[in-house]
């Protein structure tokens, strides 16, 4: 059998020689790594890249080009976009990432917790790095090619695909392995017809760009924290605890699948869900949900678990789509923000916040703006 080839990264940029730490680091992660320089540039450079890696500005005093202005890409964006078709003509499945020390500049206004996936959509990438600001940047530069090349097999046989499952490292042999696989169908993967013309990078790009930003089949902590009923303390003591048996569950739910390491710790909405309802079908008929699920819990954790004490609890953002707590339902209000994925879980505000926050009032949903001013139940 032959080895495996390894993720490869091709470094776009017009000082070769200051790259000599960054290309130890990666070929340290396991990477085949490349440098060249922008105006030498060739197409067998971007068949063996897994990964092309452009920097956001060049010295192109230092390099030579023509100055006519439709064949001189002027700064990393533009020449990403050279690239880019290049790829497509090529077939190729590279992904192309961005490395930049300017990202607030670049992204403006764009809210900051979804800025990276957000800009990159916009921009044709498929991510960005921020310079002296990441320490990841070398592991997400490494997941990122990894990703990329575990599509390889998949472009053009797709018997083995299983609709993502190998990919994702769903694991199969879970209860609820089948309704994982029904909720990713229903975010509309790009895995027939599109991800062949697209060589395979719409499905990297839509996993990274609309899938680990956003709560659907994948969730956060928090959000899985509020599913289960308990606080996100509660939940992250519980699934670090060795000696938890209900810790250990629920590390088994965890998502470790490609790109995983691009965002925080993200589990499986599906196993989550499971979890609970196994809680409620092993505790007795007369108890009320919220006591099957404390009964349930303290008798796999080992010691009382504390439930939340909403209602209807839901998990709210800021003006910038950063998770910043729960609250019951009663107390907020639905938003629609700008560019959130039709199929995520509807986004919630503190209803006082929204009041207050000028940017989150203008995000309030059409059927909830009355409630800024009036306490009506909500429908």
């Amino acid at each position: 059998m032959s080895e495996q080839k390894k993720p490869s990264v091709l470094i776009i940029d017009d000082h070769p020689e200051d790259q000599t730490a960054a290309i130890a680091v990666l070929k340290h992660t396991g990477l085949d790594v490349e440098v060249c320089l922008p105006n030498k540039l060739v197409d067998d450079h971007l068949r063996r890249a897994d990964v092309v890696a452009i920097d956001q500005y060049y010295e192109w005093d230092l390099v030579p080009h023509p100055d006519e202005i439709a064949y001189w890409p002027q700064d990393g964006l533009a020449l990403a976009a050279v690239v880019s078709r290049r790829l497509a003509a090529l077939k190729s499945h590279a992904a192309i990432v961005l490395r930049t020390g300017e990202l607030g500049r670049l992204a403006e206004n764009l809210p900051r917790a979804a800025r990276v996936p957000l800009l990159s959509a916009q921009s044709g990438l498929d991510w960005i790095l921020e310079k002296g600001e990441d320490e990841n940047a070398s592991p997400k530069l490494h997941q990122l090619a990894a990703g990329a090349s575990s599509l390889r097999p998949f472009i053009h046989d797709q018997s083995s695909w299983n609709e993502g499952a190998v990919w994702l490292n769903l694991p199969e042999s879970a209860p609820w392995s089948d309704s994982a696989l029904a909720e990713v169908q229903v975010c509309r993967p790009p895995e027939h017809v599109v991800a062949r013309y697209t060589a395979g990078s719409a499905w990297l790009r839509w996993f990274a760009h609309r899938v680990l930003p956003f709560p659907s089949f994948l969730i956060s902590d928090l959000k899985a924290a509020t599913l289960l009923g308990i606080s996100l303390r509660e939940f992250q003591s519980i699934v670090s605890d060795s000696e938890s048996a209900m810790g250990g569950e629920l590390r088994d739910i965890v998502y470790t699948g490609h790109l995983s390491g691009l965002v925080d710790r993200r589990w499986w909405r599906a196993g989550i869900e499971s979890f609970v309802d196994t809680a409620l079908l092993d505790s007795s008929d007369d108890l009320e949900v919220a006591e099957a699920l404390s009964d349930y819990y303290e008798r796999l954790h080992g010691s009382p678990v504390t439930l939340l004490p909403h209602a209807h609890p839901v998990v709210t953002i800021d003006a910038d789509y950063a998770e910043d707590g729960v609250a019951d339902a009663f107390e907020c209000v639905r938003l629609a923000p700008d560019l959130w994925p039709v199929f995520a879980d509807e986004p919630w505000a503190l209803r006082d916040d929204a009041m207050d926050i000028p940017d989150l009032a203008a995000m309030v949903s059409r059927g909830d703006r009355g409630r800024l001013h009036s306490m009506d139940v909500i429908s």
